[in-house]
């Protein structure tokens, strides 16, 4: 009885072992023009991912009825159920389709322009612009504060100064008491959160779609991975460089941030 219990043991724990084993898959993804690299690959019940090569091919673990995803930028994404064919060291062919955006149509008025921008630069009427800057009003072309830089502008630029005798100096009384009071300390921390909440708002609005569908980061964790990605110390330097690099420095941190 006991031996026939072990038995029964040992078949249960191998069926689990063997549910759990994952078989590689081997793909190639291209185009109508070739192969395609640094295509995203991602089993969606493992959350495992990787990408193609240069030549187009990857392999990752899979099991059967896994759904896999493919997704490349300026592409369609591509899902995938994995089947029986699917397995083994057959290689399977996959096509992504390029995306392709169209206009709106626009309209042109009849117009008297020669295709000269010299002289048609002269037969263009320019409506009268008022702002600031035309009525020459003080200040006019500078930049406008935000609300962090305004609270921290007013607390060291008070509106009583207080002259410093001899010295022949002034200082506004409201910085002497702001700054005694830890108000400015405080106003400048402010300001700096402001600044980086600004930079997240703005790779937030640019990046999201490419942060959730080609890189693979949930939607609950997109706010954390870019946070993740404003703590690195080359992250100004890079939000400074383009968006092309952005897209670079977010695909290379999106792996640190998986392994974590």
């Amino acid at each position: 009885m006991h031996k026939i219990f072990l038995s029964l043991l040992v078949i249960i724990s191998l069926n689990i072992h063997s549910q759990n084993e994952r078989k590689y898959m081997h793909g190639k993804i291209y185009n109508k023009l070739g192969n395609l690299a640094n295509v995203h690959v991602i089993n969606l019940n493992t959350k495992h991912g990787t990408y193609t090569n240069d030549s187009g091919n990857f392999k990752i673990p899979v099991n059967l009825n896994d759904s896999l995803r493919f997704s490349f930028v300026g592409y369609e994404t591509k899902l995938l159920k994995v089947t029986e064919k699917h397995l083994g060291i057959q290689n399977n062919n996959f096509v992504l389709k390029k995306i392709t955006y169209t206009l709106d149509e626009v309209n042109l008025k009849k117009n008297n322009l020669l295709g000269f921008l010299s002289a048609d630069s002269k037969l263009i009427k320019k409506e009268k612009v008022i702002n600031a800057e035309t009525l020459k009003l003080p200040f006019a072309g500078s930049r406008i504060l935000t609300p962090a830089e305004r609270r921290l502008q007013t607390a060291q630029g008070g509106s009583t100064p207080y002259m410093l005798g001899l010295l022949g100096g002034s200082v506004s009384l409201d910085l002497i008491i702001n700054s005694i009071s830890g108000r400015i300390k405080k106003l400048k921390k402010l300001k700096v959160i402001e600044e980086r909440e600004k930079k997240i708002s703005f790779i937030k609005d640019i990046h999201e779609r490419y942060i959730i569908n080609d890189l693979g980061i949930g939607k609950d964790n997109l706010y954390r991975f870019i946070y993740f990605c404003e703590n690195d110390s080359k992250f100004n330097r890079i939000l400074n460089q383009g968006e092309i690099s952005m897209i670079i420095f977010l695909k290379q941190k999106s792996k640190e941030f998986k392994n974590l």
